[in-house]
């Protein structure tokens, strides 16, 4: 069960699932890491030209962006700290039907703060880091955000949002060759160091810092 009492990890028709007291089983909220469309998605050009070497999802969640480095050919080292989403994440794995994807994800149980700084020795050099933190819903009044969305906040709803600069420092110091943040475009920029670039929508943000 999860710490929140307004959803729960629970077995569903396909497997385990975040429910809410509202839905019925198999509408609940499921991780995945494969099927994801890649075509028109931020990464495809965020981790363009960076070489190669593993990308690091350091707050891997219910697997989208780390679907889509797979997709994209890239190994995955998928870090996540929230004990459900792990095993979300775990039998998202194994439901994976193309073994070649299977194969370039790696799922790294733990709190990125501490697994990052021991990146370099385990798995060697990152190419890319890839940082999407829990953020405040964004005061607006449009429509509500998509239900995997919903579904993480409320089970994270007891974790506070602490500040983002120790996860971004941690990046810098694992060396990877570029650091992606994503965060709500309204927000002002984090740290001291400027990025790169930044590329956008109505929704989202990307900060990316080239480290070289």
């Amino acid at each position: 069960m999860s710490r929140s009492s307004a959803i729960t990890l629970q077995p569903g028709p396909d497997g385990l699932e975040l429910r809410t007291p509202l839905d019925r089983p198999g509408q609940g909220v499921r991780a995945s890491l494969d099927g994801i469309s890649v075509t028109g998605h931020p990464l495809v050009r965020l981790l363009r030209g960076c070489g190669g070497g593993a990308v690091v999802d350091a707050t891997a969640g219910l697997g989208g962006d780390a679907g889509v480095v797979a997709a994209l050919g890239h190994e995955v080292l998928a870090i996540e700290r929230d004990p459900d989403l792990v095993r979300l994440l775990d039998e998202a794995h194994q439901r994976i039907r193309d073994p070649e994807v299977a194969g370039r994800i790696t799922l790294l149980p733990g709190d990125a703060l501490e697994l990052l700084p021991k990146l370099a020795e385990t798995h060697g050099r990152p190419l890319a880091i890839i940082l999407d933190p829990m953020f405040p819903p964004r005061r607006s009044r449009s429509a509500l955000p998509p239900k995997p969305m919903q579904a993480l906040r409320l089970l994270l709803e007891d974790r506070s949002v602490g500040p983002i600069e120790p996860l971004l420092e941690a990046a810098f110091a694992a060396r990877p060759r570029r650091v992606l943040l994503k965060r709500p475009p309204e927000a002002p920029l984090v740290g001291d160091r400027p990025p790169t670039f930044s590329i956008g929508s109505k929704l989202l943000r990307w900060d990316a810092w080239e480290l070289g």
